[in-house]
């Protein structure tokens, strides 16, 4: 059985293990022991409701149970940006007009943004190169809707995902060298890593804050703004799915997209319901279902077959187990 829940102390090893598999790129999944470790003391601590809101991080862990394995992560950030707000590029169209000489100009500038501060973010979604099929992927992305629909009060009205921005074969990415380099002095996966294991603070302190024209940029940099890595086309199709939408705004980094929903929208949230556990009856009309407890310290979600009544919904032993939860308790499902 597949189970998600809070990642802890004990996972800090194999969670460095999961990032040093994937490589770069991953800003909020460095291959670096003190960055992870200190993520997840954090998890472990907002899981428990001992970080305030503004630092608090939901990481979860998928975990064979069987294997003890660990196959994946993902979280959920309740409110970003603090204190030095959260960075983004819009892009806006800008129309201008000469009289004298009867001349439009039609053109985009990148604005450097903070509109998205304090909202909620999801991220840090990853899965074991080693495990090709069975939806793992879909099932860490839809327990982070699941964790806010249980606990909307621990969230913000809205939420966004940043999708990982477009790089050429060498690893490049077009944008950052034409902008960000500018300013940095130094190529992309160090800046990557830089934000990731130091914090966001020197962009508030070295990025350009007037505006940009993509006119004066090259022509590749100008393709990159908005284009998501070749890597995220499927994860940018479940988003869709979901309700998230596209409004302009891109990775101050790599111009990759950032995409916005209300919670209440998400299509995993707005389907969810409560149910009291029953037992598990014969020829019960069970479907595919996603369960999770009501217990933010111990939360737990499983996939699998269960029927859902008038009386409450149908759980084995096995699951019930998984989910620490017993007959009358409450807990959250949602068709698989």
């Amino acid at each position: 059985m597949w189970i998600i829940r809070p990642a802890q102390l004990s996972d800090t090893d194999a969670v460095l293990d999961l990032a040093k598999s994937l490589g770069s790129g991953m800003t909020t999944f460095p291959p670096n022991r003190d960055a992870l470790a200190t993520k997840v003391e954090t998890a472990a601590a907002s899981f428990a409701g001992k970080m305030p809101r503004s630092e608090a991080q939901y990481l979860m862990v998928l975990e064979d149970t069987e294997s003890k394995k660990l196959l994946g992560v993902s979280a959920v950030y309740p409110e970003i940006g603090r204190p030095y707000g959260f960075f983004s590029y819009h892009v806006n169209r800008l129309i201008q007009h000469s009289e004298a000489i009867g001349l439009n100009l039609d053109c985009k500038v990148l604005t450097l943004s903070n509109s998205y501060t304090g909202m909620t973010e999801i991220g840090t979604l990853a899965v074991s190169p080693n495990l090709r099929r069975g939806g793992a992927g879909r099932l860490l992305a839809q327990a982070r809707y699941m964790l806010m629909a249980s606990f909307p009060e621990q969230f913000s009205e809205h939420v966004i995902a940043e999708m990982r921005g477009w790089q050429e074969p060498d690893g490049s990415n077009p944008f950052w060298t034409a902008v960000g380099k500018k300013f940095f002095g130094v190529d992309f996966p160090v800046a990557d890593e830089m934000s990731a294991v130091k914090g966001v603070e020197f962009i508030a302190n070295l990025m350009p804050k007037f505006p940009i024209y993509l006119d004066l940029l090259p022509s590749d940099a100008q393709a990159a703004i908005g284009k998501a890595h070749a890597t995220s086309a499927i994860a940018m199709r479940m988003l869709a799915q979901e309700g998230f939408r596209f409004e302009g705004f891109v990775d101050v980094f790599d111009a990759g997209p950032q995409v916005i929903a209300r919670l209440d929208d998400i299509q995993t949230v707005k389907n969810s319901q409560l149910a009291k556990v029953v037992a598990e009856s014969e020829g019960a009309d069970a479907e595919k279902r996603l369960i999770a407890n009501g217990d933010l310290k111990n939360f737990r979600l499983v996939r699998g077959p269960a029927g859902v009544n008038s009386e409450g919904i149908a759980l084995n032993d096995a699951f019930k187990n998984a989910l620490q939860v017993e007959c009358g308790d409450e807990v959250r499902h949602v068709l698989a």
